[in-house]
């Protein structure tokens, strides 16, 4: 086994798989693999999980439930085509299985292949009417695709019969909020956030009762940050709305935000979120401010002012020389990998080397965290100048963004800070994306110096970037005609 790198932690050595008996192979044995490959799959060792079935099927080819689960398996395994595969197996042998064609469905949507994912999807429920959690999959599906408006209702059935669908209600919040539908319902579901599987480790920082919007005479309220920080940025508009509560307002942050927020937050106490929780009388999560002020378009109020703190940029800013008379354009090209959707919003450095091919063109990279060794293998200096390895925080990146002519990324949470300090961004966006980006409009109500430049077929990144390629091409040749003139 290799060794681990510094700071990481050695990946655990493979469990073998029981040998073979010496006789002939019994429906025992075969039932003793399939359950040792469960209890492997529920302890995280999936290939051990996929070699145990791959075993029982060697033996018993036309176990139509191996082949489902093996599918389950490769599909955890964010191999889809395999999925497909095997679940086209099994659906030979058993054609009627609503749980399979729901399988089916997912595995398509993964691939966005969304017409196909729909169709098997109302095979699915065809067979199986009664079965709540392939009307989910099915609802989840048409939203995904770009048609929320026909799966609402679905969700609205799911709990009609089910009113404490978790998922349901959150996938309904979601749905409703791409429409822009800012009714009491929709925030009601947006808080349901808190019961998904995929927090159900988070520890929210207090148990302090909910603030619900009233005055607090005399009380102590902390709002205190969750999930990224876009979102921080994103809800930080609504900080203003809590001035004049007759009480104490604290502010828990990321410590990466602090030394750039405190401006907008100069009326609260200002905590950082790696530090004990301070004393407190109510609490509430900052993305909970949208849904207290927020009932119509009218309702959105326009990003705060941040103060950049002098000295900021400081190790970055000199290398934005090489630009000379070239526009600066900074790119990013993939957010947090933390983010279960990350893989579908973002791509490789490698496409943007085709912007650095644009005469008057100088790219900059604005990358963070584990994608930037992309950069690192690439090693495209100077064509791209590495700028984000030289940020200490958020006041750094923000420094270096005021000095810019344009960032072209794809989402993540600088597309947050870009909007909020009005630097020009083209935001690249995947087929089905954040529900702020709405459907099909190119600005942003949230930010007024941001372009939304959206994917026209579900993960054909090439016709995106080549339209941006082309409208980068026109901007650079307007701005060494306007230099010439000089």
């Amino acid at each position: 086994m290799a060794a681990a790198k510094p700071g990481e932690k050695s990946k655990p050595a493979a469990k073998p798989l029981p040998p073979l008996p010496n006789r002939p192979i019994t429906g025992a044995d075969l039932k003793a693999w399939l359950k040792e490959a469960i209890d492997r799959q529920r302890e995280g060792d999936v290939e051990g999980a996929i070699a145990l079935m791959h075993r029982v099927l060697n033996y018993k080819p036309d176990d139509a439930t191996t082949w489902m689960n093996l599918g389950v398996l490769y599909r955890r395994h964010k191999n889809s085509d395999m999925a497909l595969a095997c679940y086209e197996r099994a659906k030979a042998m058993t054609p009627a299985n609503g749980g399979l064609w729901g399988n089916i469905g997912n595995a398509y949507k993964d691939l966005e292949k969304y017409d196909l994912a729909i169709a098997a999807h109302q095979k699915a429920v065809e067979v199986e009417p009664k079965t709540v959690g392939l009307w989910h999959n099915y609802a989840l599906c048409l939203t995904e695709s770009g048609r929320p408006e026909q799966a609402l209702p679905l969700f609205d059935k799911i709990l009609a019969q089910q009113s404490d669908h978790i998922d349901a209600h959150w996938d309904r919040a979601m749905t409703s909020l791409r429409l822009g539908n800012f009714s009491e319902r929709t925030w009601q579901d947006y808080d349901w956030r808190w019961r998904l599987q995929e927090l159900a480790n988070y520890r929210a920082p207090t148990t302090a009762p909910l603030w619900r919007g009233e005055k607090l005479m005399g009380r102590t309220l902390m709002v205190y940050s969750e999930q990224g920080f876009g979102d921080t940025l994103f809800a930080l508009r609504y900080l203003h709305r809590l001035r004049g509560l007759d009480g104490k307002v604290i502010l828990r942050c990321q410590p990466d935000l602090m030394r750039l927020v405190g401006k907008v937050a100069d009326f609260c106490e200002l905590a950082s979120a790696r530090a004990a929780t301070p004393p407190h009388d109510l609490a509430l999560p900052i993305m909970s401010l949208i849904g207290l002020f927020t009932r119509a378009w009218g309702d959105i109020p326009p990003p705060p002012e941040l103060t950049i703190p002098e000295g900021a940029g400081a190790k970055a800013l000199p290398r934005l020389s090489i630009a000379g008379d070239k526009l600066k354009v900074g790119i990013i090209w993939s957010g947090s990998v933390t983010f279960r959707g990350n893989a579908r919003r973002s791509v490789t450095l490698e496409r943007f080397l085709r912007f650095a091919r644009i005469p008057g063109v100088q790219l900059f990279s604005l990358q963070k965290g584990p994608p930037f060794e992309e950069y690192r293998k690439l090693a495209p200096h100077p064509l791209i100048v590495d700028l984000g390895s030289h940020f200490a925080d958020f006041a750094d990146t923000a420094a270096v963004l005021k000095k810019l002519d344009l960032v072209v990324m794809t989402d993540s949470s600088v597309a947050h800070l870009a909007g909020t300090l009005g630097v020009p961004i083209w935001d690249m966006l995947n087929h089905s994306c954040y529900w702020i980006y709405f459907l099909n409009r190119e600005d942003s109500p949230w930010y007024p110096s941001m372009r939304l430049i959206r994917q026209k077929t579900p993960g054909d990144w090439d016709e995106l970037f080549e339209r941006v390629a082309l409208d980068l091409e026109k901007l650079a040749a307007e701005r060494t005609a306007r230099t010439a003139k000089k």
